[in-house]
């Protein structure tokens, strides 16, 4: 009887961490799906926001769907989210979407009309969303800087950018 024990003891000290790991990486893998889910639907919102005819001449609101959409995802606006900024589908120039600090999503609204940093205490403008006559689209794209909790997946894969962009056409 205590040979059996001392076996079971052995054992359970040999698969215990192989099925830890397993099992909260498998933890780690639906934190990282749920956090696109969260910030594509936030995308979308913001996209379809930017679209409204009400908010040609401020992005206080599309920065208010994209927060409040985020589903508890720390969402702050791009520092380069501002006017004259460049299409997060072919970014150039000074004003293209940034990489955000760990555990935090950066949202970049295309064209912006926001006028000078921080976006969101500047978000009017006296001049209207600078939207291309032939094209007619807007764009949010947020991304969100994934942080693993498990510390062997962090230490090889430390810097997951979730991304993604939504593109509208305006009414």
């Amino acid at each position: 009887m205590r040979g059996q024990r001392s076996q079971a003891l052995v054992e359970f000290a040999l698969v215990s961490p192989i099925f830890f790991l397993v099992m909260f990486t498998a933890i780690d893998i639906s934190r990282l799906l749920y956090a696109y889910s969260a910030i594509s639907s936030a995308a979308r919102d913001g996209a379809r926001t930017a679209s409204l005819s009400g908010s040609t001449y401020s992005d206080c609101q599309i920065i208010q769907e994209v927060e409040l959409v985020g589903q508890g995802f720390p969402v702050r606006m791009d520092p380069n989210s501002l006017v004259g900024n460049s299409d997060p589908n072919s970014p150039g120039g000074p004003l293209s979407p940034s990489t955000p600090p760990p555990n935090v999503g950066y949202a970049y609204i295309w064209p912006a009309v926001a006028t000078a940093n921080p976006p969101e205490a500047n978000c009017d403008s006296a001049t209207p969303r600078a939207i291309s006559t032939s094209v007619k689209h807007v764009a949010v794209e947020v991304q969100y800087h994934f942080m693993p909790l498990l510390p062997i997946v962090s230490g090889f894969a430390s810097n997951i950018i979730v991304k993604t962009v939504s593109v509208v056409t305006t009414e």
